[in-house]
């Protein structure tokens, strides 16, 4: 039987600028010591799904939020600065996050240094509400993606696909170690840091990729994403991918994401592994 727990609800605003804030639900505790994160506000497919699991089996789920949007922007009167939240959790990444999205901000004004220091200052806000850099954590990470990948040939507007990683793989990608294309749809996948995990999502039949620990001496395979910061810390990350409708192109896969999460979640309480479970 499932304990139902007391469910526990807060915002919290980053202090440096108000406007960008953390939704939490759960409580971090040692006990589960399991966090969930969904870094891209319109990637929401499944955040009422996980928020039923935290309440059921505790844990923590941390929502980023601004204006709804898959990017967040950093004030710095009069200008602001484009970041991808998932690429801040780096000095590297922060740093080639901004340049990319802000290709006409100089790395020498008082505006780029001012986004590194804010953009550092919400990933670290984003760990310690994760529960910090124990190396007994794990985090899990909530996408979701569009449909196919651009150049697939088949009208994909995408960037994420077991296909494409792949594709990516055989053209000598250095942050991949293993993709495993399952059963599913190319853009229902996992991501993964542990090749334990990679070997039960292989084994159970789905889509999975393995990140290389190459990431943590390569800068440039360091890309600021939480998954390369998880492997700097040697804490476990699994990234838990779905398909979204976008301008009307591709279908909420909620029912397949539900399913992957009641998986990891099945990981999670050491229970046998049932890809189609319920619960």
């Amino acid at each position: 039987m499932n304990l139902i727990f007391l469910i526990f609800s807060q915002i919290i605003a980053l202090p440096e600028q108000a406007n960008i804030k953390l939704e939490v639900i759960g409580q971090t505790s040692t006990n589960p010591n399991w966090a969930f994160f969904a870094p891209h506000e319109n990637e929401n497919v499944a955040n009422d799904y996980v928020i039923q699991k935290i309440q059921q089996h505790g844990g923590v789920f941390v929502i980023l939020r601004q204006d709804g949007k898959r990017l967040i922007h950093i004030d710095v009167e009069p200008f602001r600065v484009k970041i991808d939240p998932n690429r801040i959790f780096t000095e590297q990444g922060r740093r080639k996050n901004i340049i990319k999205l802000n290709p006409k901000l100089r790395t020498n004004t008082y505006v780029f240094h001012r986004a590194m220091r804010r953009s550092k200052a919400l990933a670290q806000l984003i760990i310690k509400t994760l529960g910090g850099a124990d190396p007994s954590r794990t985090w899990v990470a909530i996408h979701n993606n569009t449909q196919g990948y651009q150049g697939d040939n088949n009208h994909g507007i995408g960037d994420i696909s077991i296909k494409r990683y792949q594709h990516k793989l055989s053209a000598g990608a250095q942050f991949l170690i293993a993709v495993n294309e399952g059963q599913g749809d190319e853009d229902d996948l996992f991501f993964v840091t542990e090749k334990s995990d990679f070997s039960i999502l292989q084994q159970a039949g789905w889509n999975a990729v393995l990140q290389h620990p190459k990431v943590v001496s390569d800068p440039e395979e360091d890309d600021g994403s939480l998954s390369v910061y998880a492997q700097k810390l040697g804490i476990r990350y699994i990234n838990i991918e779905a398909e979204r409708s976008t301008n009307n192109i591709g279908e909420n896969h909620l029912s397949e994401q539900t399913k992957m999460i009641n998986l990891i979640f099945s990981r999670l309480l050491n229970k046998p592994i049932n890809h189609n479970a319920s619960d």
